[in-house]
């Protein structure tokens, strides 16, 4: 399966928080054609002093969406 592309991921959708494990908070992005997976590591110094609310609008999260997409290190990952 192809990865939809970014603006399609984010476009009108919501980020849904899945679980938290190790430091680790996984959200769950569906789209009309796919489900995706962002992992975002909370430890990180920039979450130091962050909220994390059980949903956000998925453009809230296209920094890390993007990054994750770049980097292909599987902090997100097409489900279905």
């Amino acid at each position: 399966m192809i990865m939809e592309n970014i603006k399609t991921i984010v476009n009108g959708t919501q980020a849904n928080l899945s679980h938290v494990c190790n430091g680790k908070a996984c959200y769950i992005i569906m789209t009309a054609d796919h489900s995706y997976q962002l992992e975002i590591n909370m430890l990180d110094a920039e979450w130091k002093d962050v909220y994390v609310y059980p949903a956000y609008k998925a453009i809230t999260l296209m920094r890390w969406i993007r990054m994750g997409i770049e980097s292909n290190d599987g902090s997100f990952i097409m489900l279905k």
